[in-house]
């Protein structure tokens, strides 16, 4: 090696060295830690598919890696999956599920909603999706209310369909989920299998009820595979009022610190809502503020 090879060599090292722990750990964060945004912002569901395309394009100008979406935005382009993520990939941008309901109800056989998310899950893998995202709906009849071990089994069926169709299972959570001295979610987590059921946690329905979502965050982090991260105060009557991440009532430094400080994977979807399920007035700027605020709080 002559002496200037040398010395190019000797720069590059000193210039690795001198880079702080603190941006080293931010570029392994980015590697696993992906920023994706829900489009309900602009409307839940999107209302065409070119409309949709558009929103991509907003996205992906706003900084987000991935898209998550209401099943109905897509269920008309079931026929046409590979055109669609062919359309997805020419924009750069990942589609990371559909969003999709269970009816956690007594009087519909659990296989009829097994098999109608397989459906799902098929065509939404063809375009390109990596997870499925499945809610349950608030109960209105406590007589055909599923008992909460029924649900952790129907959930279990849902994974397993999942994994056939090559696509992770995430439940995600609503506010009663964590209601009682007894609440559903401990159930749920305790008896869903963990090779086919993952979460999808919604910080904002985790609030104010459930435990702190720093603290959740940080012992449940590992079924988690989807983090909703959205932002709330509390109106007059203690009902959640979305606000810009950061202004709100949600510690989501907390949130993040076990997933920066791991070999954890996966998503951060933002769910911005604002007059949901209508779009809101200015959506882009609401997903600006987000995009910029996780940057300033993760380095990502």
């Amino acid at each position: 090696m002559n002496r200037r090879r040398f010395l190019q060599q000797v720069s590059k090292g000193v210039a690795i060295l001198s880079v702080s722990p603190s941006i080293l750990a931010s570029a392994k964060a980015q590697r696993r830690i992906q920023i994706g945004a829900q489009t309900n912002t602009f409307g839940s569901p999107i209302k065409s598919y070119d409309h949709l395309l558009e929103v991509l394009d907003d996205l992906v100008q706003l900084g987000y890696e991935g898209f998550e979406t209401s099943d109905a935005s897509l269920k008309d382009q079931a026929g046409r999956a590979k055109e669609c993520r062919s359309a997805f990939e020419a924009r750069h941008i990942q589609y990371i599920a559909p969003h999709c309901s269970l009816k956690f109800n007594t009087t519909i056989a659990p296989s009829a909603q097994v098999e109608d998310l397989r459906h799902i899950g098929g065509y939404s893998a063809e375009m390109g999706a990596k997870y499925l995202i499945a809610s349950g709906g608030y109960p209105r009849n406590s007589a055909e209310s599923m008992p909460v071990e029924k649900k952790a089994q129907l959930l279990n069926q849902v994974g397993k369909a999942c994994r056939e169709e090559g696509l992770k299972f995430c439940y995600h959570n609503h506010t009663h989920e964590f209601e009682g001295d007894h609440p559903d979610m401990n159930v749920l987590l305790a008896q869903t299998d963990p090779k086919v059921v993952w979460f999808n946690y919604d910080v904002g329905n985790a609030y104010p009820i459930g435990p702190k979502p720093g603290d959740f965050s940080a012992e449940h982090f590992r079924r988690i595979l989807i983090y909703h991260i959205k932002d709330v105060t509390l109106d007059s009557s203690g009902k959640n009022v979305a606000t810009d991440l950061g202004k709100g009532k949600i510690d989501l430094k907390a949130v993040i610190a076990p997933l920066l400080h791991s070999n954890w994977h996966g998503w951060l979807t933002v769910e911005r809502e604002a007059g949901y399920p209508n779009p809101a007035p200015n959506p882009e700027a609401l997903l600006k503020q987000c995009r910029t605020y996780l940057r300033e709080i993760s380095g990502i």
